[in-house]
């Protein structure tokens, strides 16, 4: 059983009963916010937060706490906690605001190189992150059965959008690249696109073109920036971390190394 935080109030929820997605969710339908700690504090807190009330906002969801009460939450699931690195969930449903938190467990060799599937599949509402999860609990299932970091999302035609849990971006020639429309607007995606100190372009990838990339990166809030040497058959590049991503993952060490100051 999971401690969980309801409207201020503990409760304890198997993990079935949280997990989007899945047949055993206990709640209506709403957002989800997923971020992370180091060392108990609370990472790019602001950005998370601002994208919860502002989807909600555009899809006329209620949320009936305010930013400090939210954080207020936050810290005191954190503070039950015993680890210091924590992957969070917030859950903002109607008349209701569910906050717990788990283990991040990031496994370092991640850094090193990673292999992704293609998976046929797209998200219903690919700019709101919902908890209509269905369609990337799915492919990210298939990802793990297959020794995969995750699954890249794409269309009957083989255009490439997102990962089951992460953005994509791709080097050609020294253009670093990422999908412009039809994903989802992660934060760590966007840090990227603000603070990257090489030029973000917008375009579209499609996997038969995957052969012929430079570096891939994959991007989410709790792994950062993860170099992909592999997705499917297709090795990427020469198979090796590439220049662009690697000067990406020191700047996102960079950026965390910020939240201190």
């Amino acid at each position: 059983m999971i401690d969980v935080l309801i409207n201020n109030v503990w409760t304890k929820m198997t993990q079935d009963e949280l997990q989007v997605g899945s047949d055993g969710f206990a709640f209506e339908a709403g957002l989800y916010e997923t971020m992370r700690t180091m060392d108990f504090k609370l990472i790019f807190l602001r950005p998370h937060l601002n994208r919860l009330f502002s989807t909600a906002l555009n899809i006329g969801l209620k949320i009936q706490y305010s930013f400090i009460e939210i954080t207020d939450m936050l810290e005191k699931v954190i503070d039950n906690f015993p680890a210091p690195n924590q992957r969070i969930r917030i859950l903002a449903v109607p008349d209701k605001l569910i906050v717990y938190t788990s283990h991040l467990n990031l496994d370092p060799i991640i850094y090193k190189g990673v292999s992704a599937l293609t998976v046929e599949a797209q998200r219903n509402m690919p700019e709101v992150k919902t908890t209509n999860y269905h369609t990337c609990l799915s492919a990210a299932k298939k990802a793990t059965v297959a020794n995969c970091f995750d699954a890249i999302l794409c269309d009957k035609d083989g255009n490439v959008f997102e990962g089951s849990k992460s953005n994509v971006f791709w080097v050609k020639t020294g253009k670093l690249t990422t999908r412009k429309k039809d994903v989802l607007p992660g934060t760590t995606r966007q840090m990227i696109i603000d603070k990257s100190p090489i030029t973000v372009h917008y375009g579209k990838l499609k996997i038969s073109d995957v052969a012929g990339i430079d570096e891939l990166l994959l991007t989410n809030s709790g792994s950062g920036v993860v170099p992909i040497l592999k997705v499917d058959k297709n090795t990427i590049g020469d198979g090796t971390v590439g220049r662009i991503t690697r000067g990406l993952m020191d700047n996102y060490t960079g950026w965390l190394r910020d939240e201190f100051i």
